[in-house]
């Protein structure tokens, strides 16, 4: 038979394990699940059968008396009562009717049946075994249980009582250890306060000497960065009127330069003409290429 552990099973009935193991604890009567010696949970199929009908009546909102009912109505054997004996009919029948049944099919399904049978039978028994053995153990258990309260109940309110003594001297001793523990831890917590206001007060003190030396170096440079900046906008202020007065006189030699441009092509253009005038005037047509 195949076993699973906690883990397989909330992954395969898709329910995480603290639900599992609270409805253990709350449907004990019909999940008895047992363990191996390290105490881990053994899982097989019935009980996962069960858990599963746990979870059907769980999620349409079933009471958890309501899932008991249903549990107790499900390990309840099946008795089948025939109050009046069936009625048997001979009719007979053509062999045309009859539809052949191979043999191979006949006993797949017997042993179909058979399998089905053993199943429920296995489940029945094993349901049967386990209240068994929960009456007898119970009965067993409150029996001994009786048994040792008749016999001890003078035993064990006297150990109770004088337990209780104990327990109240051991308290006792117990506060006034304490009471002492915290007079000591005061004491020492004063010290250590006083301690502390003293070494707060000499900080502050230091720390508004350096808080002033700070701001007067801060004073002094804020100075020094103010002479720096008046000495940089001088400077920028010629710098800009330098490259003013360079940019003008840049200006007019371009203008002087275009001018003496214009003045050459108008010479060469003159020139040009004058040339051709006289190329014209010879009747000459080498000249044409200069048109």
């Amino acid at each position: 038979m195949k076993t699973y552990t906690l883990k397989e099973v909330s992954k395969k009935i898709n329910i995480a394990p603290g639900i599992v193991r609270q409805w253990e604890k709350d449907f004990v009567d019909f999940l008895d699940i047992p363990r191996t010696k390290q105490g881990a949970r053994i899982y097989t199929d019935l009980e996962i059968d069960l858990l599963l009908e746990i979870k059907q009546l769980a999620d349409i909102k079933e009471s958890k008396d309501m899932i008991r009912q249903c549990l107790q109505k499900m390990q309840e054997p099946v008795v089948e009562e025939f109050p009046h004996e069936p009625e048997v009919s001979l009719e007979i029948i053509s062999e045309e009717a009859i539809t052949p049944v191979s043999i191979e099919e006949s006993t797949l399904k017997n042993s179909e049946l058979f399998f089905e049978a053993m199943e429920t039978y296995k489940k029945t028994f094993l349901n049967e075994v386990k209240d068994e053995i929960r009456s007898v153990v119970r009965k067993e258990v409150l029996e001994e249980v009786k048994k040792e309260i008749t016999k001890g109940t003078y035993y064990t309110v006297k150990s109770i009582s004088d337990s209780v003594y104990k327990s109240t001297a051991n308290t006792k001793a117990e506060i006034h250890e304490l009471s002492k523990t915290l007079e000591k831890a005061t004491e020492v917590t004063a010290d250590s306060l006083q301690y502390l206001a003293n070494n707060i007060a000499n900080v502050s003190i230091e720390t508004t000497e350096e808080i002033f030396s700070l701001s007067k170096q801060l004073a002094e440079t804020s100075n020094e960065l103010f002479h720096y900046v008046d000495m940089t906008n001088n400077e920028i202020s010629s710098l800009s009127e330098a490259i003013s007065m360079d940019r003008e006189f840049f200006v007019e030699e371009r203008n002087q330069y275009r001018y003496e441009v214009t003045q050459r092509e108008l010479a060469f253009q003159q020139m040009l003409t004058t040339f051709r005038d006289v190329a014209a005037a010879k009747d000459k047509k080498w000249w044409k290429f200069w048109s």
